[in-house]
């Protein structure tokens, strides 16, 4: 998952793979993420991950962490409403 996070982030920010893999990484400050490419890293993310973002989740969101964290929690989600069982781990 946090590869596809790194990956989604890499394509729309334009920065280095290792800018945006790296958790501590402020969106906005250190990889030029605005709120405009914010919802497109949302959005992709969702469509690659089948995912939904809630809007107050995306409001929260801030380093990489929190984005990867996010995408964590809500696949795991989806997963769980999906079967009813809860996610095995990987």
């Amino acid at each position: 998952m946090p590869g596809t996070v790194t990956a989604v982030l890499t394509a729309i920010s334009g920065q280095p793979v290792q800018n945006c893999a790296r958790r501590s990484a402020v969106l906005a400050l250190d990889l030029g993420v605005d709120s405009l490419a914010l919802l497109e890293v949302v959005e992709a993310l969702q469509e690659r991950l089948r995912i939904v973002v809630p809007d107050e989740v995306t409001a929260r969101l801030r380093t990489v962490a929190d984005l990867q964290d996010a995408a964590v929690h809500l696949a795991a989600a989806a997963r769980l409403d999906a079967t009813g069982k809860a996610p095995s781990s990987p």
